[in-house]
């Protein structure tokens, strides 16, 4: 997704300072198809001012984003990683948004309906959103991905099992 020239699109660089703040790599980001989308989710947000700031403050870091000091960086920082995961744009604290001054209101909400079902939270433990990219016919009768080997029993309590306790 660079241009020609090899100079990182702003998506790129979006792109770039999600990986850090999700732990996902470029190429899943990517795939989402919502990276374009998050960018212009969180200038309209905070306002190019405060998301310039963020960056310079996320580079004096080293990258890294809790060693942010700034508490309006941090909490950009916090609501970009909580878009990612969920598909929602939180709410800011009371204190960032007053000193963002800005005009839209503070409350949390869906940024498309493709948001939810391409969140990051369903690829943490391997999921599927509910209604949304079903696993396919039959999946159900293998394990899960990390699921204890098959013939393990769980311990149940006598009174389970039907015994005197």
């Amino acid at each position: 997704m660079r241009d020609p020239v090899g100079i990182p699109t702003p998506e790129e660089e979006f792109v770039d300072l999600s990986v850090r703040l999700t732990g996902f790599d470029a190429f899943e980001l990517h795939a989402t198809g919502l990276a374009g989308q998050y960018r212009t989710t969180a200038l309209e947000q905070v306002g190019r001012q405060a998301f310039d700031r963020f960056l310079a403050d996320l580079q004096t870091a080293g990258g890294d984003p809790d060693l942010i000091v700034d508490e309006i960086s941090r909490d950009i920082a916090r609501a970009i990683t909580h878009l990612w995961y969920l598909g929602v744009w939180p709410q800011l604290a009371r204190t960032v948004h007053s000193a963002l001054g800005r005009e839209s209101a503070n409350t949390a909400f869906t940024v498309s309906p493709e948001a939810h079902t391409e969140s990051l939270v369903w690829r943490t433990f391997h999921g599927h959103p509910p209604g949304a990219k079903p696993p396919g016919f039959g999946t159900w009768a293998d394990p899960p991905p990390g699921a204890p080997p098959a013939g393990r029993t769980v311990p149940t309590s006598p009174s389970v099992r039907g015994e005197p306790a």
